[in-house]
């Protein structure tokens, strides 16, 4: 993440993800920068920008200390960021299956948002071991239900929020971007990133 430079000339790392704590999170990734989104389920917010021009010194170094393995390299300001619409749904294709416990007055609870079990195979009629979750959009629109006397299944479509919870992994990353956008200008706060095999 970096910041206005000293006296505001430039920008330079504030802080690493690695000290957020940020995880490898495919999901994430998919979402916001489009990597390793084998599927097509995003329409990426910030994917291969390649590093920002005016690149600090500190940062070139360190993504030149990645010997060659680095890829899909970007960027995404805070303005960006701040912009998402976290309700967006994945492009339009269902990505999973929902499971909700039906209770004996019908009312329904939510299970499992993943679903691929045994039991929505039997529900279902669809071979679990030879389709993938990713292959149901072919065999059902969004909001097909299949339901038993306890269960009710769902096709569904992922939305931002799910690929990058409001309570996850990339809370402090925001609240860390946010906090230097209020002090340095919301234009002079950015994530720059890349990947590894």
């Amino acid at each position: 993440m970096t910041g206005p430079g000293p006296g505001g000339v430039g920008l330079h790392p504030a802080i690493s993800l690695f000290s957020l704590g940020a995880p490898r999170d495919y999901d994430a990734f998919a979402c916001l920068f489009g990597v390793r989104d084998f599927h097509g389920t995003w329409r990426p917010v910030a994917a291969d920008r390649g590093l920002p021009p005016d690149l600090s010194p500190e940062v070139q170094e360190d993504h030149a200390g990645w010997s060659g393995s680095a890829f899909a390299e970007t960027w995404l300001a805070w303005p960006e960021v701040a912009a998402i619409d976290w309700t967006e749904s994945a492009l339009p294709r269902v990505t999973h299956v929902s499971r909700h416990h039906r209770a004996e007055n019908g009312a329904l609870r939510l299970i499992h948002t993943h679903d691929w079990s045994r039991a929505f195979a039997r529900a279902g009629g669809i071979n679990t071991l030879t389709t993938s979750p990713t292959d149901l959009a072919d065999h059902c629109p969004e909001g097909t239900e299949w339901t038993t006397p306890t269960a009710l299944f769902r096709a569904e479509r992922a939305r931002r929020r799910d690929a990058v919870p409001a309570d996850g992994p990339w809370t402090p990353v925001w609240t860390v971007m946010e906090t230097l956008a209020g002090v340095h200008g919301e234009e002079n706060v950015r994530l720059v990133v890349w990947f590894d095999e």
